[in-house]
């Protein structure tokens, strides 16, 4: 695996260069022990972490993450990659979607199963914190437009912002994208379009070459023809494509054969989490297009797909994933679970807070406190001069360090138990069909699902010490094959366990 360190240091008489040194020289321990291989490391000097402005270093690992240069990034603890929980939710969300994982040498959040949990629910309250600055970004978003000025996401090809923020045509490039609009209609493939644009000198975002998602995206763009809208706002911009080469484009795409390599990517929420309850192979993604042209998505098991012999039979991707999901809001988040869940996690945060740096700060005041009640002592019985000095000295370090103590808990909140308990139950409430909230249940609460043809085990991130006891939850359950059956949540493996029909 290749990975890279990030370290910071802020400006202050306690900040130094050896603070860079000694979480690189941590980072890169973690780095060995782990056969991580470092082909990188970006410091920030006397840089704030408050925000991203100013963090040259940071936003030059961001954009060579979204390269692909690297799969992992090394930071000592969470406070070196950003103290501004906004700007924490969108590095680490910049780093998903690259592919990228974050990991830190000092873990805050301890490893383990509620470890993840905690550490989502930390995300979650982020996303709580940055809640109205969104608003207010929309507002200022909304004003400008109203004003006729673009401030949306980058421009697609033959588009460009002019010096007053309006949409304007970039000629050249726009030529090239009528091109390859009638191109495409003439019966061009993908791999000429991409050619077209190369030969051009053109790239896409970021200094990426021109890519087939590029050209599928391009090709079914209504921006085209001239249709901006930003917040509910239209802004009055000029088409490239007419209506008419628009859907003829468009309807020559439905009947192509050579839209295979465009095709939308579908996203399997349970690709690595997955695997055969007969032969333990991970489940795959698989595709199929039936005799009317209509495509099924469907897990299947590795083994099988490698011509190897096994029982698995493969299951819609839908079916497998809806079930998975119910079971985990329906079954699985009842109101006893989530008050053992919010019990684990503070748990968990009792123990990350014994190793934080405001636990080791609590007991030099403690000692300062201990060493002025000696000199009290001495005083009183007749000690000699200098004792008072050192009494103030000790006095001053003591206003410091509780000063220090103050200003550490508050980047630091600790959670209630109440704000725990309100977070899991939001989940609960949750849209269990917008894509993004199915993705944030699977990856806080799910660790591993063995599948069989009818039943499925979801292993949860929950450990459970002591008898491994079956408990049942409900009476029935719904399934998308057959109906109605019990499922059962159990202890297994020291993980709680559902099963479900599938």
């Amino acid at each position: 695996m290749r990975g890279v360190i990030y370290a910071r240091y802020s400006p202050g008489p306690r900040q130094t260069e050896q603070s860079i040194e000694g979480q690189v020289a941590d980072c890169k321990y973690y780095a060995e022990e782990n056969g991580i291989d470092i082909i990188e490391v970006y410091a920030d000097r006397k840089v704030s972490g408050k925000s991203v402005v100013g963090r040259d270093e940071f936003q030059r690992m961001l954009r060579d993450a979204e390269r692909g240069l690297f799969d992992c990034v090394l930071v000592w603890k969470i406070d070196r990659f950003g103290r501004d929980r906004q700007d924490i939710a969108l590095g680490k969300l910049t780093l998903k979607r690259a592919g990228v994982k974050l990991m830190y040498a000092k873990e805050s959040v301890p490893e383990g199963p509620e470890g993840i949990i905690l550490e989502s629910v930390l995300e979650g309250l982020a996303e709580y914190y940055s809640a109205d600055l969104r608003q207010k970004v929309i507002r200022g978003m909304k004003e400008t437009a109203k004003k006729g000025q673009y401030c949306g996401q980058p421009l697609p090809i033959g588009y460009k912002v002019d010096a007053d923020r309006h949409v304007v045509i970039d000629e050249e490039r726009a030529t090239l994208v009528r091109q390859a609009f009638q191109m495409h209609i003439a019966g061009a493939t993908m791999k000429d379009l991409m050619e077209h644009f190369r030969s051009h000198g053109v790239v896409g975002q970021r200094g990426r070459p021109i890519s087939h998602n590029v050209i599928y995206r391009m090709l079914r763009n209504r921006k085209y023809l001239g249709e901006f809208e930003v917040q509910g706002v239209r802004l009055p911009v000029e088409p490239i494509i007419d209506e008419a080469t628009f859907q003829e484009a468009a309807q020559h795409f439905k009947t192509s054969r050579n839209n295979a390599a465009g095709r939308a990517k579908v996203d399997y929420l349970l690709s690595c989490k997955c695997f055969c309850g007969y032969c333990g192979a991970m489940l795959n993604a698989e595709a199929g297009t039936s005799k009317t042209g209509k495509v099924y998505h469907y897990y299947k098991c590795g083994d099988k797909k490698r011509g190897k012999k096994c029982e698995m039979k493969a299951i819609p991707q839908d079916r497998l994933e809806d079930a998975v999901i119910l079971a985990t809001v329906h079954d699985m988040l009842t109101d006893d679970m989530i008050d053992k869940l919010a019990v684990r996690v503070l748990e968990v945060q009792e123990q990350e807070l014994a190793d934080d740096p405001v636990a080791a700060l609590r007991r030099r005041l403690d000692s300062v406190r201990k060493r002025q009640r000696n000199l009290l002592d001495a005083i009183e019985e007749g000690g000699a001069r200098g004792l008072v000095s050192r009494l103030s000295a000790l006095e001053d370090e003591e206003e410091a360090l509780v000063i220090e103590i103050e200003r550490a808990e508050i980047k630091r909140p600790r959670l209630t138990r109440e704000v725990v308990e309100a977070w899991l139950r939001s989940f609960r409430d949750g849209d269990v069909t917008d894509d993004d909230f199915r993705a944030r249940l699977i990856d806080t609460f799910v660790a591993r699902i063995e599948v069989r043809n009818d039943v499925a085990l979801i292993f949860y991130n929950i450990r459970e010490k002591g008898p491994h006891s079956k408990v049942r939850v409900r009476s029935e359950w719904w399934s998308p094959r057959s109906g109605t059956r019990t499922p059962e949540i159990f202890v297994l493996r020291d993980y709680i366990v559902l099963k479900i029909a599938v």
